[in-house]
């Protein structure tokens, strides 16, 4: 089976919040031109999400928000504002569907001032989507570490590492996000390192892919396969017609199952 996997953080802007000039059918039309058949993105709020999902009737949108669709996630003015989601878009029907909170809280009272200085306090999460392909279970995560805190990421990369041994388990795995890590960050060598040994290897995507503003000099959003998984084709899209919606471009990889 042959499919387009990709990963896109769409920015959790006021533009994107508002569905300024329409913003939500111009990553729709996005979706369908490009023709993914596994797309995991991030940074969607609530209002935006459902915006986006209403132009694409063939896909779903798998996976919960940061602070749930209960009272305190869609009634307290400031949270539904800013409450976002790592979704899973795709074709492919679900059988399971989780979304689990990680590590989030800093240990540290100053650890806690930088990173509310930062504007860094926000919950993570990873969504878990269980599908099948070719009579073999596929459990895709999506995610988005936190981008200040060192020993935070190093503990959500742990919580990460178990949850996909656990599911490795029963099928293959899937890994996309924004990991707010650079190729080259010894604890994203080490991860890498440690998925490998299951047999989970990164598409070689390795060009810079957030804004211009940022220091960063190499990728920080990443896609893991399984290693039996061919690669036909990968790399960055031409993000010109989204410049506006979002400061990042998208990975993606064409792959083989078999």
């Amino acid at each position: 089976m042959i499919l387009k996997i990709g990963t896109l953080n769409c920015q959790n802007s006021k533009e994107n919040r508002t569905n300024r000039n329409d913003r939500a059918r111009l990553l729709a039309r996005h979706i369908l031109e490009k023709r993914y058949d596994i797309l995991g993105m991030q940074e969607l709020t609530l209002g935006f999400s459902k915006k986006v999902d209403a132009y694409l009737k063939n896909y779903n949108f798998y996976g919960d928000y940061q602070y749930g669709r209960g009272l305190f996630g869609t009634r307290v003015p400031i949270i539904k504002t800013y409450n976002q989601g790592n979704h899973v878009v795709t074709k492919l029907p679900a059988l399971s569907i989780a979304t689990k909170s990680l590590p989030w809280l800093r240990y540290s009272l100053k650890e806690w001032i930088r990173a509310l200085k930062k504007g860094s306090v926000a919950r993570r999460i990873v969504t878990r989507v269980e599908i099948e392909i070719e009579d073999t279970r596929v459990y895709i995560f999506n995610t988005h570490l936190d981008y200040y805190t060192p020993s935070l990421q190093k503990r959500q990369l742990a919580y990460l590492l178990k949850q996909i041994k656990k599911y490795h388990a029963y099928g293959q795995v899937l890994l996309m996000g924004d990991f707010n890590l650079e190729t080259y960050n010894p604890m994203f060598v080490e991860f890498t390192k440690e998925l490998e040994k299951l047999d989970i290897v990164r598409i070689p995507v390795n060009e810079k892919t957030n804004a211009k503003k940022y220091r960063k000099k190499t990728a920080i959003d990443h896609i893991f396969i399984p290693k039996q998984y061919r690669i036909l084709e990968c790399g960055t899209l031409d993000m010109e017609n989204l410049q506006y919606l979002t400061d990042h471009k998208a990975v993606y990889a064409i792959v083989s199952t078999n």
